[in-house]
């Protein structure tokens, strides 16, 4: 790595060490940062986030990257061409399909009845869709690249002109430059080249050369190859992706390059239970319970075949694909491991290009916005054509070949192969059984077969060797996942910081907050799975805050849940509890919770903002884990790891001579070796 302000200093890092920077808080990823697309995409604004902007704006820019990505495709096809008389012939074809697509998404979930109000939006005109156009591929390919500039005219990407004396082939050749002039551009400057050449000629007794048509230019520069036009003004790698065949579906070249997403409904009758709910019945007690088929979420990734994400859910849903995008960015060995697997599932990185089909759910705008959030390029190919999703396609096509037949309960692919086999009354496996099954057939069974589409090779071989020769994208940093794909909540700042779940959250950036604005509504974004750190939204960018108590540290919400259930219960028969009691009650709810939980992050149940507000205002109510008298600062107090150093506030009556507030003395821990919990009315 080298020093920005002085290349001269460098540092080398192994990989682990680059992996262990970016769950620090402090440490901040920015893919893509110095790329020519991304410096000039900063010279119009400074957003970052597309799920930062008010939802109007990015309603507005998601469809115009639609508009965007459904021409891109057409010119692919050879359907339309960049010309405004070309767009006219194809501009109702392509109204109707945009119509279409936003329909479905307003029917989603709702019932069809005459009536509904549709809402759709005007098709924009020829120029302005070949200007969006323009302006996507010039700013790096994603819905961020069509915001209006914020900054001032100044800060403006120019083309400088060249002051080029050459004939007309070398004028034309000027139009393969990055910079990307437009042709009227270069016929304007080819004839202004070909006047003082003119000029010069006629001083010295010459015949005067006939100057070019502007039309004559733009024919010539029309005649030259596309694919060269394509590398010399895009890029290799634009050029690759815009040329590439479909028929085997998009090559992709190194891990996590390309991966395709798809729902399938498991080719299986299960029993519908709770995860546990039903591991005490009898095989003849559960074949009377309701029956029915999961649905599985799955991504792949397309260059070693690896399946780098599952999850099971009751039916496609959009809040299920966005946990399969959070997958696929994590390390997945605690999974393999609590599913009793013998290798561990390590493939994971930041995201490529997300590939879907036209599903509803796969193509809903948190997807859009988690996929572009993360720097990664989203495609939703055609509808129809599974050859553009072949890889995700052949999957679902193995389970049911070869896992499906070694289960009890399977639904084979149509009634007709299925015959009198009694699928209903044979299942016997819970979701518990069935994220198990899944888990150790992928990492164990189909990681380690030879695959015929890598050449025999294995698909965890594949990826070693491609990951050791090539690399892996880096994933996300903890801060960035967080405002991805955490839950969105908002609460008040005060002295003590940020409180959420009775923990109190602190940074210097929250300190500066309370000194220096009088904004005291904060909006947040929690992980479930972690309560060190939350992010917080401060001007226009997430930063990170930590629990202020140690003891909370590294512990999922669940885990939390149950500690806080459990103080609850002791605090109606006693007064005091002692530390050594806290760190053991949350040790042994640890070791039963490990297993399960990591099978969990795989299961059908999945936690929503609103769930978190419930869980607070029932199980968390009046609960406070943040030292008290400590300001937003994030000062640790005396025995800040302590959890009984803590505050509960309880609803039983108590006297007023019992109120606890700032001004309370502090009970010294060295003095008392049994800090106790303080009841206050506040």
């Amino acid at each position: 790595m080298e020093r920005i302000e002085d290349p001269n200093i460098s540092r080398s890092y192994t990989h682990s060490e680059i992996i262990d920077l970016l769950a620090a808080p402090d440490v901040a990823f920015l893919r893509g940062e110095f790329t020519a697309s991304s410096a000039a995409r900063r010279l119009r604004g400074d957003t970052r986030y597309l799920s930062s902007l008010p939802a109007k704006h990015s309603e507005r820019l998601l469809w115009q990257a639609a508009w965007v990505e459904l021409f891109l495709f057409a010119e692919r096809q050879g359907e339309v061409k960049r010309t405004e008389r070309s767009v006219i012939k194809s501009l109702p074809s392509m109204t109707n399909r945009i119509n279409d697509e936003d329909y479905r998404r307003q029917y989603f979930g709702k019932q069809r009845r005459v009536g509904f109000e549709l809402k759709s939006r005007q098709a924009p005109c020829p120029k302005s869709l070949l200007s969006w156009v323009r302006q996507y591929e010039r700013y790096g390919g994603t819905p961020l690249a069509l915001m209006r500039k914020q900054r001032s005219p100044s800060s403006y990407y120019i083309h400088f002109q060249q002051e080029e004396k050459e004939l007309l082939t070398e004028c034309v050749a000027n139009y393969l430059d990055l910079r990307r002039p437009t042709k009227t551009k270069i016929a304007s400057d080819t004839r202004q080249i070909f006047t003082e050449c003119n000029i010069e000629r006629v001083l010295h007794g010459k015949r005067p050369l006939k100057i070019p048509s502007i039309r004559t230019v733009e024919r010539r520069i029309g005649q030259l190859d596309p694919f060269e036009i394509t590398v010399q003004r895009h890029g290799i790698e634009y050029a690759k992706h815009k040329f590439s065949f479909y028929e085997n579906g998009i090559l992709a070249e190194h891990p996590m390059q390309r991966i395709e997403m798809d729902d399938w409904e498991i080719d299986l009758m299960s029993l519908l239970g709770e995860s546990g709910a039903l591991d005490r019945f009898s095989s003849e007690e559960r074949a009377r319970l309701d029956v029915g088929r999961r649905w599985l979420c799955l991504a792949i990734d397309c260059a070693t075949r690896c399946i780098v994400a599952f999850r099971l859910t009751e039916k496609p849903e959009t809040e299920n694909a966005l946990a399969v995008l959070h997958l696929i960015t994590q390390d997945k060995t605690p999974i393999s491991q609590a599913a009793n697997c013998s290798s561990p599932w390590n493939q994971y990185g930041g995201i490529g290009t997300v590939v879907t089909d036209q599903g509803v759910t796969l193509t809903a705008k948190l997807i859009r916005m988690a996929v572009s959030d993360l720097g990664g390029t989203y495609e939703a190919p055609a509808a129809g054509q599974p050859k553009l999703r072949a890889r995700v396609e052949r999957i679902f096509r193995t389970l049911g070949q070869q896992l499906a037949p070694m289960l009890t309960g399977r639904t084979f692919g149509n009634p007709r192969e299925r015959g009198d086999y009694p699928s209903e009354k044979l299942a016997a496996l819970t979701d518990d059984d069935l994220a198990q099954i899944i888990t150790l057939f992928i990492v164990d069974i189909y990681h380690k077969s030879p695959h015929a589409g890598l050449g025999g090779e294995t698909p965890e071989n594949a990826w070693k060797r491609l990951a050791s020769e090539q690399g892996v994208t880096l994933p996300p940093d903890a801060n960035n996942r967080r405002a991805v794909f955490g839950l969105e909540l908002e609460r008040k700042l005060s002295r003590h910081g940020v409180r959420v779940f009775g923990i109190n959250y602190t940074s210097t950036k929250l300190q500066e907050m309370l000194l220096h604005s009088r904004q005291r509504d904060v909006k947040i974004r929690v992980d479930p799975l972690s309560l060190t750190y939350i992010s917080v939204w401060i001007g226009n960018k997430w930063y990170t805050a930590e629990a202020v108590n140690q003891a909370v540290w590294a512990l999922s919400l669940e885990e939390w849940q149950s500690i806080v259930r459990n103080l609850r219960t002791s605090f109606k028969d006693q007064a005091q509890l002692s530390v050594q009691d806290i760190w053991d009650a949350r040790q042994k709810i640890k070791t039963i919770d490990t297993r399960a939980q990591a099978l969990r992050r795989i299961m059908p149940n999945q936690l929503s903002t609103a769930d978190l507000e419930r869980a607070e205002r029932h199980l968390f109510m009046g609960i406070s884990i943040g030292p008290e008298g400590t300001c937003a600062s994030g000062a640790p107090a005396v025995g800040t790891g302590d959890l009984l150093n803590d505050v509960i506030h309880s609803q039983v009556s108590i006297s007023p001579t019992d109120h606890c507030n700032d001004n309370d003395t502090r009970i010294d821990p060295s003095t008392d070796p049994s800090p106790s919990w303080r009841v206050s009315r506040d």
